[in-house]
């Protein structure tokens, strides 16, 4: 193990990218360790954290929807299309 995974404190930088990857469950036990440690001296990381959960949990009561691969190769001949007329 390399000394950066045995520390416990993390930069802000790391801290980010750990609390990224919690929201999304793909933070192991102790990246969210160090995720709180870290959180609980920083007001800047607390207040990331925090917006970055409501933008989530916002995203996730848009109830967004994807659009297919064929609807966007579509689009995208017909953007190509209005180009080049665009510009002959």
């Amino acid at each position: 193990m390399s000394k950066k995974n045995k520390s416990l404190f993390v930069d802000c930088s790391e801290a980010a990218t750990c609390c990224t990857k919690a929201q999304y469950d793909e933070a192991g036990f102790f990246e969210k360790i160090k995720l709180m440690i870290h959180l609980a001296f920083c007001r800047t990381c607390r207040t990331f954290s925090s917006k970055n959960s409501k933008l989530t949990r916002k995203i996730e009561e848009a109830n967004l929807k994807c659009c297919s691969e064929e609807k966007k190769r579509e689009w995208r001949e017909s953007i190509n299309k209005l180009h080049r007329e665009e510009h002959s």
